[in-house]
């Protein structure tokens, strides 16, 4: 293996790294999502054990015993969860930004020092309630959504500076494992931790992981590709969006984008939605409300690492929606807990297919735009995730939960036959008649290089 070879290992090494422990560090703080709109969630953070849910169950107490307002515990809840993906929405594009001023390994190094700074205000935030804990923990929660965002942008540049082509797709899949893969440890993790040791040792050890993490990019990834600049002619955070705004336009990327904001938004309406829908329906014991949702990681995890890189990623993609779609009619079917688990793992399978199907063809087929381009997945996922548990809400109040998952199911099935138009019109990949990237006349582009440093594959 040669030194560039090696250098990309490493590299690879420490993006998967990092992702995990973002996701690691998620899925402690947020082992039930409660639902916003209905008073019965309150319920369900007075019985788990979790750090953040201690922090918030002592929180809404001594805020209901100053103003017995129910709806005001609700909102202090809502916005201490809801903050993450808002900041990971608005942090975007400056991601982006920095990313190509900066290069992608100075930013990740950034992100993940931002990434043990918020879990040191979460360990901080341990000890606190009332007003000041609720301050804390939302600080905390954007200062992990920030994070997130520029890890997210720089990560997946970054693998596209360092991993040779051959492997790129294979790779970025990996990557999008390495997502579900921290979701899986994360709770275990968080609640063995904190039952051996303290509400703020998960946090300490997470950020101490990070720190580790942190050294070893600052000494392996010095390296003059990985840091190399994109001089564009555009710059800052409005050129940024500008350039997000402008790559969304180019070919098939709308429709792909409209996919992974679809497919994403079932996963995350039914966060908040589906748990206390089992304790209506089914009233069952409490850890298996725990593990309802360990099927669709299991699923996601399996597919997105399986998946990446694979051939046809327009049929793969189109049959990842259409599983998300038939999953989320499947699920109110359910005449059990344990009868969640196959439509669950389903609709895991079906979002990782998709994703990993659609962000690695995305990233090879717009090379000149990889920055930007994963700006604006990471802002469509953000999206999904902050508007998802709001809408899912919403519609299940207003129609019932069955009726709301079905509608969502519905659309996405509709939309997969967009897709399928969009695609055939506009291929990704060479097995469906693409041109090369660099064939595409859209990607040249007036005052941007033909071919950046920053994309020349090391190997």
């Amino acid at each position: 293996m040669g030194r560039d070879a090696t250098n990309g290992a490493l590299a690879f090494a420490l993006i998967y790294f990092t992702f995990f422990l973002d996701n690691v560090l998620l899925t402690v703080l947020v082992p039930i999502i409660p639902d916003w709109v209905r008073g019965e969630a309150l319920e369900l953070w007075t019985k788990n054990e979790a750090p953040l849910a201690i922090l918030l169950n002592s929180t809404v107490h001594q805020i209901q015993v100053e103003d017995t307002s129910v709806g005001g515990s609700q909102a202090i809840v809502g916005l201490v969860l809801g903050a993450k993906a808002a900041a990971q929405l608005i942090t975007a594009p400056f991601a982006g930004a920095a990313v190509c001023k900066h290069g992608p390994a100075r930013v990740l190094q950034v992100a993940t020092a931002t990434l043990a700074a918020a879990a040191t205000v979460f360990m901080l935030c341990s000890g606190r309630t009332g007003a000041s804990g609720a301050c804390c923990a939302c600080a905390g929660r954007i200062t992990h959504g920030a994070a997130a965002a520029m890890a997210g942008v720089a990560g997946l540049a970054l693998a596209a500076a360092a991993v040779s082509n051959e492997q790129r797709d294979k790779a970025i899949g990996a990557l999008l494992g390495a997502v579900a893969l921290g979701v899986l440890v994360g709770y275990p993790f968080g609640g063995a931790s904190y039952s051996l040791w303290s509400p703020g040792a998960p946090f300490l050890l997470i950020s101490i992981a990070l720190l580790t993490n942190l050294v070893m990019q600052i000494m392996f990834l010095d390296h003059e590709k990985f840091n190399q600049p994109i001089h564009q002619s555009e710059t800052g955070v409005w050129g940024s969006a500008s350039s997000m705004l402008r790559v969304a336009k180019k070919e098939s990327v709308a429709a792909c984008v409209g996919a992974v904001l679809l497919t994403t938004s079932v996963m995350a309406a039914l966060e908040p939605c589906l748990p206390l829908w089992i304790m209506t329906v089914f009233h069952p014991q409490r850890w298996q409300t725990g593990v309802v949702f360990v099927p669709d990681s299991l699923g996601y995890l399996a597919a997105a690492s399986a998946l990446g890189g694979a051939l046809h990623a327009e049929r793969l993609a189109l049959a990842g929606q259409l599983a998300v779609g038939l999953a989320a009619l499947a699920v109110p079917l359910a005449t059990s807990v344990s009868g969640l688990a196959l439509p669950h793992a389903i609709l895991g399978c079906g979002l990782g297919a998709t994703d990993a199907a659609l962000v690695p063809a995305l990233l090879r087929r717009h090379t000149r735009h990889v920055p930007h381009l994963a700006a604006l997945l990471q802002a469509t996922s953000s999206l999904a995730y902050a508007l998802g548990p709001i809408v899912g809400g919403v519609l299940s109040w207003c129609v019932g939960f069955e009726t709301a998952l079905r509608t969502l199911g519905v659309l996405n099935l509709l939309y997969a036959g967009f897709l399928y138009r969009a695609l055939i019109a506009h291929p990704l990949s060479e097995q469906w008649g693409a041109s090369t990237p660099e064939d595409d006349p859209e990607s040249e582009e007036e005052g941007t290089p033909l071919r950046p440093q920053i994309y020349t594959p090391l190997n």
